[in-house]
């Protein structure tokens, strides 16, 4: 039995005199690429009209890659950052960090690290106190629990509260005092 090969189709060339259909060798210079960037973007998606085998070359449509191409090329121009935003970005990045060590060295601003070791000592220092309540105050409650009663007991835990409060403060004025509730 006898193959027989069919000629493959040509198109008819566009109006600038360049066939429609044209090998990989012939689209290099059309479109301004190298062969091998031509393969490589056949992998990124380059529209091949009529795939090559058996040592035939495939078949490119120069419309359509132009198009692709051309569609690429903008996309990448939407991606690529722009540069005068860029450097404005940088600009106020490098002005704010300015300013911030002109307040660190006037005393406006501390260090975050200076910050957390004042307020964990702190914040120790009144939980430490919180835990000594019950020894420390357990004698007084029960005394005044006997001579003045619940009003005297609330006295004592009130005065307790404040002092922690008042350190956690840092020592300054102690809350407002609060006006008793009649005995009941």
């Amino acid at each position: 039995m006898k193959t027989t090969l069919k000629p493959r189709p040509r198109a008819p060339a566009d109006s600038g005199g360049v066939p429609a259909l044209v090998t990989r060798r012939q689209l290099a210079p059309l479109i301004g690429a190298h062969e091998i960037t031509i393969t490589k973007w056949q992998r990124e998606g380059l529209p091949v009209a009529m795939r090559g085998r058996r040592g035939k070359a495939s078949l490119y449509d120069v419309a359509k890659v132009r198009a692709w191409k051309q569609a690429r090329e903008e996309a990448a121009q939407a991606k690529a950052p722009d540069f005068m935003a860029s450097r404005s970005r940088k600009e106020l990045a490098q002005a704010m960090e300015a300013e911030q060590r002109v307040a660190t060295r006037a005393g406006a601003l501390i260090p975050i690290e200076d910050v957390r070791r004042i307020w964990s000592s702190e914040v120790a220092s009144v939980r430490a106190r919180m835990l000594a309540w019950p020894r420390a105050i357990t004698v007084r409650v029960c005394r005044i629990a006997t001579s003045e009663g619940e009003v005297g007991v609330e006295r004592i835990l009130r005065k307790a509260v404040e002092d922690v409060l008042s350190q956690l403060a840092g020592g300054g004025a102690k809350p407002a005092k609060r006006r008793r509730r009649a005995a009941a």
